[in-house]
């Protein structure tokens, strides 16, 4: 058998992902945080800062200062290595990541606004043997626009919510055709979801002040299971020349009999639980650790391709400026470092796919201020449990920029 990986469009106009385990599901998950998390391993359910969006907790907003307003964004470049036993391809990209903002309602209530990847499908591959050829490609992404709000309850508790508005659509397209006879027809499938709902996600942070520097702060998370709607639509036709507008061929045939629309009710939100712990000294360091479920392995997806499981991440992180003070621009550098494991939440032929990834990061302050530019390397690999023949090594490389300005300051001078 041979397999050859190349590339496709995916998710915000953009190229994501070109991993044909994106195939399944919702495609590959986003789960992770903004610039911050991101250089501490993906960890932030317990972290309070007033210097960076924690996207990973909504209770966190609520450490925002009153009088400031935040903008993120940020780009990530993308390096995909897949190994068969049939050779090695490598890809690699430039996309954008996200745009979030976060500043003060009042003095207890915080709030932030954004708009991020969710998930996206991008692959390309085939196969043959001595008759015929199977060539399947998938595109599209799904969206996440939320806003997020935190209530400050009492000095040391506070919770926080997410409302998502999801949207987009993910097309997986399956061809087939007979190499000994040129006549002959060729064969597509092509199974289209799509998804416009809303859902939530719930998190609270206790925190405990151990002296006049050091603070150990715990933190939840929860994501309710709940349906997506949406709709799934499947086609099925023949023809003699493939189309080059997302249609199947360029004079299709349908198959009625094996062509059908449904509603998504199949398609749920599994439910998740996540729990984070953090000590930070002021000014100094922050140590983060995470841990989250998912019930991935309850949830069936409307394809009938998918084999689904319930799946868990850990994921920990540092955090050190040397000296905060110093005149020296090195040692008011913020230094960070983490690492991640943990399962997909898809099997294929019944073999879990294992995650770890070690991260490392810079936060480069502006001056004086708490605008800031981020910088984090990410080196991992996607790896089966059992004899599937293909392995994935990645490296990511993520620039964000953190904007603080103060607003809602009262001038007392003209």
């Amino acid at each position: 058998m041979l397999l050859v990986l190349v590339t496709t469009s995916a998710t915000f106009a953009q190229k994501r992902t070109y991993s044909p385990l994106s195939r399944y599901g919702v495609g590959e998950l986003n789960t992770y945080g903004y610039g911050q998390n991101t250089g501490m391993g993906h960890s932030g359910i317990g972290i309070r800062t007033n210097e960076h969006i924690n996207f990973l907790n909504p209770a966190s907003y609520s450490a925002i200062d009153t009088m400031s307003f935040y903008f993120e964004t940020g780009l990530t470049g993308n390096s995909q290595t897949f190994e068969s036993t049939g050779g090695q391809e490598k890809y690699n990209n430039i996309d954008f990541s996200y745009f979030a903002m976060g500043f003060s309602l009042s003095k207890n209530i915080k709030t932030s606004l954004g708009l991020r990847p969710f998930s996206n499908a991008g692959y390309k591959f085939e196969f043959s043997d001595n008759t015929s050829t199977t060539r399947a490609v998938g595109t599209g992404n799904l969206s996440a626009a939320y806003g997020g709000l935190s209530i400050r309850v009492i000095p040391q508790l506070s919770l926080g919510m997410h409302a998502t508005y999801l949207f987009g659509n993910l097309r997986h397209t399956t061809f087939i055709e007979f190499s000994e006879d040129d006549n002959a027809y060729k064969y597509g499938l092509q199974n289209e979801m799509h998804a416009s709902d809303f859902f939530l996600d719930f998190g609270a942070q206790f925190s405990h002040q151990i002296n006049e520097t050091d603070q150990i702060t715990a933190g939840i998370t929860f994501r309710p299971q709940s349906e997506i709607g949406g709709d799934f639509q499947r086609t099925a036709a023949k023809g003699l020349d493939y189309a080059e507008d997302g249609k199947l061929f360029s004079s299709n045939y349908i198959i009625p009999e094996a062509s059908d629309t449904l509603d998504v009710s199949g398609f749920e939100m599994a439910r998740s639980v996540g729990f984070g712990l953090s000590y930070s000294k002021s000014d100094f360091l922050t140590l983060s650790a995470d841990y989250v479920l998912s019930n991935w392995g309850e949830i069936n997806f409307p394809d009938g391709l998918t084999q689904t499981k319930n799946n868990s991440r850990f994921s920990a992180g540092a955090e050190i400026i040397p000296n905060f003070r110093s005149t020296n621009y090195l040692s008011r550098i913020r230094y960070r470092a983490g690492i991640h494991y943990g399962d997909q939440y898809i099997m294929i032929n019944d073999n879990d796919l294992k995650n770890f990834g070690i991260t490392f990061g810079l936060g480069l302050p502006l001056n004086r201020t708490k605008t800031s530019v981020n910088i984090a390397f990410e080196y991992g690999t996607v790896k089966p449990s059992g004899n599937l023949d293909i392995n994935e090594n990645y490296a990511k490389i993520s620039l964000n920029f953190t904007f603080h300005e103060f607003w809602f300051i009262q001038r007392k001078f003209d």
